[in-house]
């Protein structure tokens, strides 16, 4: 969108006005200029300037009186509510079997999804393809152009170096390694990318929109094909020195090193992780069940067989997350991803062993987002950068600070 206005004391001020007056209709959704000048403490002349200037912008529009029903004499009063088509965001959840991509408006509401399944072992440049082509379908079914984006977010597996968009370390993407992937996305869309870990988004899409809203320490598991955990201390993320925190699927449980197995996985992931739930109902005598999925859904029904199963990784788990337990000392902790398909049979199981081994064992919950969490928290992010942006875009000018 573009901005009004030319350089100069009075235009700064102005430019100031119309932030503080934006700040307080995007804190209700909409108000009257009265409550504009109640809210801003500016005079109604100047709320009026900055509202005119605002709807100018493209910004903020009139809509109908909230008391409409109600009798009034004289000309109803004005109410402007923030235009919140007026850009959109998108948020993108990359990983080796899927690409998910939801579009939302600026305030985070999701206009739509897609999501594809990725063949396994594909290359790299095969897998930016189906990334490519994800970000078309989910523009094309939201009738969004690309240049209307405000900001994008992108949850990947593994380290990622947030500051350059891209991802340093990630063993369970061929040829993900090092790929500055903000740059090869921004050669398409012409607005701010973020790239974030995937874990990491989950966490803030709970703490936006799910079981960790009022929770200020909190761990979310993710815990599915591969097994990874990120941290919020005192309600903010916490990454590690080098992007690492909460790489628990990397943890060692032999006495020997066992390291990044052939399939990129890590040896914890690889002993409690969807390959390994069905390898062994297999080794227990389970001929019949497909995948991961079936046996955790009969561990929910209550099958015998399926619980020993469950309660087998359940102890795995245990070992290797009772002394990242110690060091966080979280609240709560989410579990999340394809597990949570075994539903109380499994906080149980996790409940018992840790139990055993840890000194203070937190609350547990399921998380309630399912396949949508990566991407909700991309969104998320997208829609805080997009939001601080514009009300930067008022409050600073010709190189002052925001005030």
């Amino acid at each position: 969108m573009a901005q009004s206005g030319h350089s100069g004391g009075p235009q700064v001020l102005r430019l100031l006005n119309c932030a503080a007056v934006l700040r307080a209709i995007r804190a209700t959704g909409s108000a009257r200029v009265t409550e504009l000048v109640e809210a801003t403490g500016l005079s109604r002349p100047t709320v009026t300037a900055a509202v005119t200037t605002l709807i100018t912008d493209g910004w903020v529009e009139e809509t109908e009186d909230r008391t409409k029903d109600t009798p009034r004499m004289g000309r109803p009063a004005r109410v402007l509510r923030f235009r919140d088509n007026a850009q959109h965001v998108l948020g993108i959840d990359v990983g080796p079997h899927k690409v998910y991509c939801a579009v939302a408006d600026f305030n985070g509401a999701v206009v739509t999804h897609v999501r594809r399944d990725v063949p396994s072992m594909i290359s790299h440049s095969e897998l930016l393809e189906h990334v490519k082509r994800t970000i078309e379908l989910a523009l094309n079914e939201a009738s969004v152009s690309p240049t209307s984006l405000a900001a994008v977010g992108v949850g990947s597996p593994g380290i990622v170096d947030e500051h350059r968009g891209a991802i340093v370390q990630a063993p369970s993407v061929p040829g993900w390694n090092s790929l500055e992937l903000a740059h090869w996305l921004r050669q398409s869309i012409d607005c701010p990318v973020h790239i974030e870990n995937d874990v990491n988004l989950a966490i803030m899409a709970e703490q936006w929109n799910g079981a960790g809203s009022a929770t200020d320490n909190l761990v979310l598991v993710q815990w599915g094909a591969r097994v990874g955990a990120a941290v919020v201390v005192q309600g903010r993320l916490h990454r590690g020195a080098h992007g690492a925190a909460g790489e628990i699927g990397f943890v060692d449980l032999d006495s020997e090193p066992q390291g990044v197995q052939p399939d990129g996985l890590g040896p914890l992931e690889a002993r409690i992780g969807t390959a390994a739930i069905i390898d062994r109902a297999r080794r227990l005598g389970d001929i019949t069940s497909p995948d991961a999925v079936t046996v955790l859904a009969a561990a929910a029904a209550g099958d015998a067989l399926a619980l020993k199963v469950l309660d087998d990784v359940c102890a795995q788990f245990a070992r290797g997350f009772a002394p990242f337990l110690a060091a966080i000392d979280p609240e709560l902790v989410i579990l999340g991803g394809v597990i949570t398909l075994a539903g109380d049979a499994v906080l149980a199981g996790v409940h018992r062993h840790l139990g055993q081994r840890a000194l203070a064992v937190p609350r547990l919950e399921l998380s309630a987002l399912g396949d949508d969490a990566v991407a909700l928290g991309a969104v998320r992010l997208a829609a805080a950068d997009a939001e601080q942006r514009l009300l930067d875009s008022y409050m600073s000018a010709d190189g002052l600070s925001r005030a």
